[in-house]
């Protein structure tokens, strides 16, 4: 059996001089940090804003793996530093902070273009009928909603799908892309969920002028022990998304730092009160156990064992104790439940609306675009799946559809679960996300952004196991095995 070698730029040596790329972070975490004590006034925000953008082009091709980073921690950290900023200039519905990773994200559009022979393959098949989808929304959207709201949709939606192509485009890049990834969730997730516990137990008062401002009802109360849990995030929803990902991610990666993100995560996930996050991390769970290595299913299960432990200091304490335990016990009250018969309800409107548009309302009609929309549109659907087609209609939603459905059957086949930890958490992940897409939408923000990393990081995985060997080798062993 002959094997080949998987083509990777060559390494550098390593200088004494700082590259740019590497001054270019700096400056922008000391431009953060500057507007986070107050400096720059009202016009801080579009400049760190454009900040993050200028940061992204210096990554994005000349140290993939750092964009990524970069991108990833820019839409776990975002909505937290647009609250100081509006504690200190006072609050802004559309706070142009909150553009900072749709436009870092959107950068990945270079690498796509410099790779865009590449995506001839059926690898890529899937990606680019969601893509068609998107620009499909984007031009009802101009007809329907206007060119501002339009493509500020697009670009919230676009964005999450480059980062993954991005991903996807690097596969020569694999292992090292894998690492940095997992070392940026370690090292992101644990400061955000621990932030979330010190949201509920103190609320900093960004948080506090935040929710009296927008007027949730759905996050609870702005006081001490009665929120539910957003952290460094916009909604608890968002917040359980990341750390129900993170927590597949993490379990099975050797990384430093690995054990303090699962214990820290585990717990901001219960504090978020997220039912479906719950259910969607427990068949995310079952998935990756039924997938991985028989061999490796102790150790998991030990780490599983372990954050339980650790965490039971901290979750059987009395404030904590009730607000979970309640939302456990509400599980199987089903029709009982209000949070069930309203999503219900708001399923069945959102049925009539697809109904009503079948050509679709456009981009812009709902999301933080609808801010720029005079307020226009639905703020919040509630429901990914109509959303979806309530957006793109019927052509283009089951355009997007099939590309997604493409892409879950193609997961499906590859046979790098088996043998590739990563791919298999990977798999476990999205598989998770997809599982919540009746009550949430899943392709944009930090949960889209997740969703196509995690599709990326999938065809990546595929395609650097088959070039350097790895696939045929295992397949080899299964040969010899069944002999």
């Amino acid at each position: 059996m002959t094997t080949t070698s998987v083509p990777v730029p060559a390494t550098q040596v390593r200088s004494a001089v700082p590259s740019l790329q590497a001054v270019t972070v700096a400056g922008f975490i000391a431009l953060t940090l500057a507007g986070l004590a107050g400096a720059g006034g009202s016009a801080f925000a579009p400049a760190w804003a454009i900040a993050a953008a200028v940061t992204a082009f210096a990554l994005v091709l000349r140290s993939p793996a750092g964009f990524l980073a970069f991108v990833t921690s820019l839409w776990f950290y975002t909505p937290l530093v647009r609250r100081v900023l509006d504690l200190h200039h006072g609050f802004v519905p559309a706070n142009l902070a909150l553009a900072a990773p749709v436009l870092a994200s959107s950068v990945a559009v270079l690498t796509v273009l410099r790779s865009a022979r590449e995506m001839r393959g059926v690898l890529f098949a899937p990606l680019l009928l969601v893509i068609g989808a998107i620009t499909y929304g984007f031009l009802v959207g101009v007809l329907r909603n206007g060119m501002v709201p339009a493509f500020y949709a697009y670009l919230t939606w676009l964005s999450p799908a480059l980062v993954g192509l991005h991903t996807a485009l690097h596969w020569r890049r694999y292992p090292v892309m894998r690492d940095v990834f997992l070392k940026t969730l370690a090292w992101s997730l644990a400061p955000a969920a621990l932030y979330g516990i010190v949201q509920f137990v103190i609320l900093p008062p960004w948080d506090y002028a935040w929710m009296v401002a927008t007027d949730l009802k759905s996050i609870g109360l702005p006081q001490p022990f009665s929120v539910r849990v957003f952290g460094s995030m916009t909604m608890p929803g968002t917040f359980a998304v990341v750390m129900e990902v993170g927590l597949l991610l993490l379990l099975s990666a050797r990384v430093t730092g690995r054990l303090p993100s699962l214990v820290l995560g585990f717990i901001g996930l219960l504090l978020s009160r997220i039912r479906t996050a719950w259910l969607g991390f427990a068949f995310g769970l079952v998935i990756q156990m039924l997938t991985q290595p028989v061999r490796k299913l102790p150790r998991n299960w030990i780490t599983l064992a372990v954050v339980g432990l650790l965490s039971l200091p901290v979750i059987t304490l009395p404030r904590f104790r009730e607000g979970i335990a309640s939302r456990f016990s509400s599980l199987t009250t089903g029709r009982e439940d209000q949070s069930v018969r309203s999503r219900v309800m708001v399923a069945r409107a959102g049925y009539a609306l697809v109904l009503e548009y079948a050509e679709g309302a456009g981009l812009g009609a709902t999301g933080s675009a609808t801010v720029a929309a005079g307020g226009a549109g639905i703020r919040n659907f509630e429901n990914g799946l109509l959303e979806v087609f309530y957006l793109f209609g019927w052509p283009g939603g089951l355009l997007f559809f099939a590309g997604v459905f493409g892409i879950v059957v193609q997961g499906m086949k590859l046979a790098d679960a088996r043998f590739d930890e990563f791919a298999s958490a990977v798999r476990s992940g999205a598989a998770a996300l997809l599982a919540s897409l009746l009550i949430s939408e899943i392709f944009t923000g930090a949960p889209g952004t997740l969703f196509w990393v995690l599709i990326g990081f999938g065809v990546s995985a595929h395609a650097h196991n088959l070039a350097s060997g790895a696939t045929m080798a295992y397949r080899a062993r299964l040969h010899a095995h069944a002999r």
